[in-house]
């Protein structure tokens, strides 16, 4: 009798722990960026402050360095359900996200946290339309205003005459081209490389990714400027999110929206102490 309970018992043990098992659900979450890059070590940031107030069915996993895909491919990997939720550049896929790349219009945002007010207004307001529809936004948010970093001085607008600079969208393409230079687009990881062989003469982008790519080794100089601001999102699959249970749901709302979009805000924007300081 007392082995059958005993069996009983292990047999009952063993099937809770399939059913958990079963249950539990590790969210893939995905960063183009290094491990060590501004938005990785943010997303990880992200996921330490939620992570102990999950359920023991619900975990969160950083798959940085581009594991699942290119920078262009972040928003598709997240609506096909590849990665769960994702670090996106909205302008990298042109046509897919056209209302929210109203904060490229140059001189509108200097600080991020004005272009993420502009841009939480807007979805809150509905004037986004549907373009994340497919999406469960946990946040929306946009760079400081681009400055210019190159390998030679730039005092001057005539300055970049003739200049190949990487372009962080097709319009900032353009507006470098009012400006006399040519807007090359490179993705995120390869600027490096190209400002080191001279396919370039440098680039416009922020401090943070100035800092994550060690653009001061190949293009030391940066210019007070600022030009546009790109916008950001943090993308989570919509059936994910529908499928957790709801306590967790009431994590993840805690813990997104304008809440995360303006924590994240104030963490991307360096101080002109910093800027003053940065490696030359």
């Amino acid at each position: 009798m007392t082995f059958q309970v005993s069996k009983t018992l292990a047999m009952a043990t063993a099937l809770a722990l399939t059913i958990g098992a079963a249950d539990a659900r590790e969210l893939r979450v995905s960063s183009f960026e290094p491990q060590q890059g501004f938005f990785s070590q943010t997303l990880q940031a992200w996921i330490d402050q939620i992570a102990p107030e999950l359920s023991d069915q619900t975990s969160l996993r950083l798959y940085p360095g581009g594991i699942l895909g290119a920078p262009p491919a972040q928003a598709d990997l997240v609506r096909a359900g590849a990665a769960d939720i994702a670090f996106v550049v909205p302008t990298y896929t042109a046509g897919l996200f056209p209302m929210t790349s109203v904060t490229e219009i140059p001189g509108l945002i200097d600080q991020s946290a004005t272009g993420t007010e502009i841009l939480n207004t807007l979805l809150e307001e509905g004037a986004l339309g549907d373009e994340y529809a497919d999406y469960r936004v946990l946040a929306l948010f946009t760079t400081p205003g681009y400055r210019v970093f190159s390998a030679e001085p730039i005092a001057m607008p005539s300055d970049m005459a003739g200049l190949r600079l990487r372009s962080p969208s097709a319009f900032g393409a353009s507006v470098l081209e009012m400006m006399g230079a040519s807007g090359v687009p490179i993705p995120a990881p390869q600027v490096y490389e190209n400002i080191e062989r001279n396919v370039v003469s440098g680039a416009a982008w922020t401090m943070d990714a100035y800092r994550t790519f060690r653009l001061d080794e190949v293009a030391p100089n940066i210019t007070t400027t600022r030009l546009i601001a790109s916008p950001l999102a943090i993308l989570m699959n919509r059936a994910a999110y529908d499928s957790l249970p709801e306590e967790d749901r009431a994590v993840f709302d805690a813990h997104s929206g304008r809440v995360l979009a303006e924590w994240i805000a104030g963490r991307v924007e360096p101080t002109e102490g910093e800027i003053a300081t940065a490696p030359r």
